[in-house]
């Protein structure tokens, strides 16, 4: 009965464990703009469908800008534009689409002085737009005008609203940004005694803004019978630093494996993805996440710098061989010093009798410093040739001393016998 069991508890533990990863599935919340140009509930079934990844809606107040939303972690994704200045904490995953300055007027906006059209007027920047804030801050400032002289709103007022400020796609099918009463703006209008300088000077002042015309009639709006003088710029998915790099290498991995999918969902939002794109041209540094799946491919260091590993390991296989070669040289030069040695002392120890003895002591006293003095001065190893040589000067030494020993004897001798 027991082992009929087993079955059932082993699928049962395989149930747990299929839970249990469900339930470790990483969430990143993604802030979700005013004016969505997507579904978020179309793009979390791709997401959750493709990957391991659970997408849900960042809550965030709308007065909070989506930088600030990101420092202050009340959320992990948001859209900004390339133009934002750095800041720290936050790191960009992929661009994600242009984004093209919109600008609409009320009808009956009628400014007081036209040397100065914007004073006294409110404007509404679109979706928490740090490109728009920047682009208003632009304007007014070349207007001289001061803060208390115009307004800005991150919310639309249908009373108080001049001037719409929206940077997104060129998008026909979703204006839903544009209400009744207002009118699409090129900004070489009426309104801007500075036209001329948005036709190529706005990215002198704005990092990554440039120079856009919007096609007349590609939208059925009021204003584009004629085209629209405009700028863009490019439009980036940005997370946070400390988000994990499992779930960003993921979030990366499924937008660029899905392209075609979420292309013909939104072509005006992810035709342009791809992985072809300069880190150095964005804003924000890449997330380490980002940057392991777009350098999945790359070679290795090995692979990277395979010549000239083998041009180091040829050269210094031949500094080896050089100095293998110049060792066995230098000892055999050795080799030969050290046999003059041993020649010079075998000569004093067999010198003539006519030699004094303690002349031939003297020689191998003086040739036994010499040959020390050659090893201090590395001109002779310390070997066994070495010891060999010093053996053969003590035995040199006792069989002068012996032969000089026996001609004493003898010559004590002789007397004696002569006279017997």
């Amino acid at each position: 009965m027991r082992f009929q069991q087993l079955p059932f508890l082993a699928c049962a533990l395989a149930l747990l464990l299929i839970k249990g990863c469900e339930l470790t599935r990483p969430e990143l919340r993604m802030l979700v703009t005013n004016h969505e140009q997507l579904s978020h509930l179309e793009l979390k079934n791709i997401i959750e469908e493709q990957s391991q990844l659970r997408l849900s809606e960042a809550l965030v107040p709308p007065d909070v800008d989506p930088l600030e939303a990101l420092r202050s972690g009340e959320t992990d994704l948001a859209l900004v534009e390339n133009s934002a200045a750095f800041v720290p904490g936050v790191r960009a995953v992929l661009p994600a689409y242009e984004s093209v300055l919109h600008i609409a007027i009320r009808n009956d906006y009628n400014p007081a002085d036209y040397s100065k059209p914007l004073m006294g007027a409110q404007f509404y920047a679109a979706n928490r737009s740090a490109a728009a804030a920047s682009f208003i801050d632009v304007v007014t400032r070349r207007q001289e005008l001061q803060p208390g002289q115009f307004g800005v709103s991150r919310e639309f007022d249908a009373n108080s609203t001049d001037i719409i400020v929206y940077f997104g796609p060129i998008n026909p099918e979703k204006t839903g940004w544009l209400p009744p009463g207002f009118s699409l703006v090129s900004l070489d209008n009426q309104f801007n005694p500075q036209r001329d300088f948005y036709k190529e000077g706005i990215g002198y002042l704005v990092p990554n803004m440039k120079p856009k015309l919007i096609p007349a009639f590609t939208y059925e709006l009021p204003g584009n019978r004629e085209p629209l003088l405009t700028v863009a710029v490019d439009t980036l998915l940005v997370t946070r630093k400390d988000v994990a790099e499992r779930a960003i290498y993921e979030l990366t991995r499924t937008f660029l494996e899905q392209k075609q999918r979420l292309t013909a969902l939104a072509p005006h939002l992810f035709a342009g993805i791809n992985e072809s794109f300069d880190p150095l041209d964005l804003s924000f540094p890449l997330h380490e996440g980002a940057r392991a799946y777009l350098e999945r491919e790359e070679p290795g260091f090995l692979e990277r710098y395979a010549e000239l590993i083998n041009l180091l390991v040829y050269i210094a296989f031949l500094m080896i061989s050089a100095f293998l070669a110049f060792t066995r040289w230098r000892e055999h030069r050795r080799k030969d010093r050290i046999d003059v040695f041993y020649d010079r002392v075998l000569a004093i120890r067999d010198g003539s009798a006519g030699v004094d003895i303690a002349a031939r002591l003297e020689a191998l006293d003086a040739l036994e410093r010499e040959a020390f003095a050659s090893l201090v001065a590395e001109k002779l190893a310390a070997n066994e040739s070495f010891r060999i040589l010093t053996d053969l000067i003590a035995v040199a030494r006792d069989e002068v001393r012996y032969r000089a020993n026996d001609a004493a004897a003898a010559a004590k001798q002789t007397p004696a016998t002569r006279k017997g």
